[in-house]
Formats: structure tokens, C-alpha cells, sequence
């Protein structure tokens, strides 16, 4: 076999590499490495897995409730709504106070698409949370409503309930 001027031996196969064969080898390592690099990379592999978004069995948090109340509602289970209610709650919407059966018909007629809650403010009262915010809400092909809005979540055994919740359109 030819030898280079190190001493190495080339490639005498009628290959149209004539390196060394100790520069072929470096080439074909750095390919493969590159190659591995590139296939993990691409494959998108974390250290941690995909975070998980809050439920009613794993938080405990009031201001989570009710994200989880309007995720609900946007959603349109009205049967986990009914649940988060009080049984006495204070539902005050337009000047009007809701009772427990009145409010899933109204939410249901309000027809929400999409919903944000902006500027959360939560203060402990006892057993209970008070959360203020900006309420943006907008119904299927309606405009953005932007709302001022006090909640008040109760602790009852390991969950929460809603018992006071008012919204009042902000003026511009």
C-alpha cells in the first residue's frame, strides 16, 4: 500500500480518496458524530416532560380555580361548572344577581370563545380567597367585553367553590 509522506498509508482501492487512512477515519468519526448530533436534535427529547396544565385534583390554589372555572365555561362543560358553584353563590352580572340555576343558562347564552385574565389580585379572608381582576372575554363572532371582576373562592375539605362572583364593564 502507498505510504504519504508521514508514514501513513493511503487508500489504494481505486477509491477517489487517496488520505491517509488515519485522516479517513477522523472524517468518517466527526460524519457519524455530527450525524447523531443532528438526529437528536431534531428529535426534539427534553430533560423534563411536557408541564402539565392545572386541574382541579392537583391545585390548590383559588386564583387556578378560576382560570379553571373559565376554561370550563369556554369549554362548555356545564356539568363541572354546576359543580364549582356554591350552592347559595351570588352570581352578579348587568345589575342583576344570578341564583345557582340562573347562571349556567346565562353563561351558556353568552357563548364564550375565548377568555383572558389580566392584573389578578388575590387576598386570603378566612376560609376564603378574594380575587380581584381584568376580565376579557369575547362570545363566538362578538367583540372583545373587557370586565372588572371579583371572585370569592370558599375552601370546602380539599377543593374550593365559588360563592360571590360580579363583573362590571369597564368604561373606556
Amino acid at each position: 500500500m502507498p505510504q504519504d509522506s508521514n508514514g501513513e498509508k493511503a487508500a489504494s482501492n481505486g477509491s477517489l480518496f487517496c488520505a491517509p487512512m488515519g485522516a479517513m477515519r477522523a472524517i468518517w468519526v466527526t460524519s457519524l458524530l455530527v450525524a447523531s448530533l443532528a438526529t437528536v436534535a431534531m428529535s426534539g427529547c427534553t430533560i423534563y416532560g411536557e408541564k402539565k396544565l392545572p386541574s382541579l385534583k392537583s391545585t390548590t390554589s383559588a386564583e387556578q380555580y378560576e382560570r379553571i372555572f373559565w376554561s370550563t365555561v369556554k369549554a362548555k362543560n356545564w356539568q363541572q361548572v354546576t359543580a364549582l358553584l356554591g350552592a347559595n353563590v351570588i352570581y352578579g352580572v348587568s345589575g342583576k344577581v344570578l341564583s345557582k340555576d340562573q347562571v349556567v343558562p346565562y353563561l351558556q347564552a353568552a357563548n364564550i370563545a375565548e377568555f383572558t385574565i389580566s392584573g389578578m389580585v388575590v387576598k386570603p379572608n378566612g376560609p376564603d380567597m378574594t380575587l380581584s381582576y381584568t376580565l376579557q372575554l369575547s362570545a363566538a363572532g362578538g367583540p372583545v367585553q373587557t370586565l372588572t371582576t371579583v371572585s370569592v373562592w370558599q375552601q370546602v375539605a380539599q377543593s374550593w367553590i365559588l360563592i360571590v362572583h360580579t363583573e362590571q364593564p369597564q368604561t373606556p
